[in-house]
């Protein structure tokens, strides 16, 4: 096992402090091309041909390096360098940009989301070089700086430099162990589609005594809401699971023998589950429709009596493979005009397609039975084939044209994007022991 005093565990740790100290949140513009620079200088001392993409908004880091005696395998590790903004910042306990070392965490904005992700990585391809002379395959880096953002120009810069980035297998950016502490890979994500709607019923907010004969704004837009879905989730606008892409038997499996997360107790919610089909299937199978916030009328203390003139709500759905975001807002314009809500105005945000991989291939296999040996079985890995969150995994699946797997240094509270966002030591320095273990397995004699 990598011990911290290590001389490259302790250059790993200094790299990770340099680069926490960086504050490169996109979406304040803040700190992009000094960060960029600075993964540019980090990659080329490890060894990398590398160079700092400028051709669109915020740059992209690409490197590559081979090893001495030629592989015709490549992994492509994924990253992003942008973190969430680290407000509030009177609820952390330690300055956000400055890491923090504790007797068991590495505390800091981007610790978990997923600056040590990247560093652990670097620091296993340096052990298993120091250990053995050489790499065991050609190793590629595409590292972007505005996920947290949606990945604006992410496509602009892939189609580019499209043949860049073929490879046997993507390391994804982060993962995590589970509530459970089983060590996690999941082999997708979902897609999104954020939109508003927007009521608008007079020029004027009026007297509410004219309810009696004015329909409000506020009701306009609850009653078109109403209209999206049913109590148990399931999506009302006519056509939108026609391209829902059905699990695999491989896939249903993994997580039919998944632990289902206990979210009552986590939460404390004071409302009952979704019920159409279990937890861990809606969580990885299921679109969704969520109301991110809705606002409108007099919402400050006491009483105002008027009929608000606007309203308005932003919502998401969370898409599975094969449903398009802007065929479906298509569909969704369509049925609210249909409805008889034309007067809703109805705008596109953003959008993502879901990738989601079967975790069947056999560099992934080998990666999975890695883990097991290394963590201590079966029972001590999870293996999901997508994640409920969303990323541009869609994208690069693309034009990497492999299997993507998450899977990295975090666990299940280590606070990405909250304040005093942290991960463990041990899982640090375990991670890279693994990554090194599995590096070795790529070897081909």
């Amino acid at each position: 096992m990598s011990k911290l005093s290590d001389p490259l565990i302790q250059k790993s740790i200094t790299q990770l402090k340099n680069y926490i100290a960086l504050p490169s949140v996109s979406a304040k513009q803040q700190s992009i091309p000094e960060t960029a620079e600075f993964l540019r200088k980090l990659l080329s001392d490890f060894g990398a041909e590398a160079t700092v993409w400028n051709d669109f908004d915020h740059s992209v880091v690409f490197a590559e390096i081979k090893p001495k005696k030629p592989s015709d395998t490549t992994i492509l590790i994924y990253n992003h360098y942008d973190v969430q903004p680290e407000e509030p910042l009177e609820l952390w306990n330690s300055d956000p940009f400055k890491l923090k070392i504790t007797d068991d965490k590495f505390i800091g904005r981007g610790a978990s989301d997923c600056k040590a992700d990247l560093i652990s990585r670097i620091t296993a391809l340096n052990i298993y070089r120091d250990e053995h002379g050489d790499l065991p395959c050609n190793v590629k880096f595409l590292v972007e700086g505005e996920e947290e953002v949606a990945s604006e120009h992410l496509e602009k810069y892939l189609e580019k430099y499209q043949d860049k980035f073929s490879s046997d297998l993507v390391i994804w950016e982060s993962g995590s162990k589970n509530e459970h502490e089983q060590f996690s890979f999941t082999g997708g994500n979902k897609g999104v589609l954020c939109f508003e709607l927007e009521a608008t019923s007079a020029d004027i907010d009026l007297h509410s005594s004219f309810a009696a004969v004015v329909d409000s704004a506020t009701w306009r837009l609850t009653q078109a809401l109403n209209l999206l879905r049913d109590k148990d989730g399931t999506i009302k606008i006519p056509g939108f699971y026609d391209d829902v892409r059905e699990p695999t038997e491989v896939e249903k499996k993994l997580v039919e023998d998944a632990i289902t997360p206990d979210f009552e107790t986590k939460w404390g919610l004071t409302v009952p589950l979704l019920a159409n089909k279990s937890v861990n299937y809606n969580l990885t199978f299921s679109p969704t429709i969520n109301i991110e916030g809705l606002s409108s009328g007099w919402e400050g203390s006491g009483v105002k009596t008027v009929e608000p003139k606007a309203a308005k709500a932003k919502l998401e759905f969370r898409l599975v493979p094969d449903q398009d975001p802007h065929d479906l807002f298509d569909k969704l314009t369509k049925y609210l005009e249909k409805q008889g809500f034309k007067d809703i105005k109805v705008t596109y945000l953003l959008g993502e397609r879901g990738y989601r991989w079967d975790l069947n291939s056999p560099i992934v296999n080998t990666l999975i039975q890695t883990a097991e040996e290394f963590y201590g079985g079966k029972d001590k890995v999870e293996a999901l084939p997508s994640s409920p969150g969303t990323g541009p995994m869609y994208l690069v699946n693309k034009y990497a044209k492999a299997p993507i797997v998450s899977t990295g240094v975090s666990y299940a509270k280590a606070g990405a994007h909250a304040p005093n966002e942290n991960i463990r030591i041990q899982d640090y320095l375990d991670f890279i022991d693994f990554f090194d273990e599995f590096l070795g397995k790529l070897v081909k004699e």
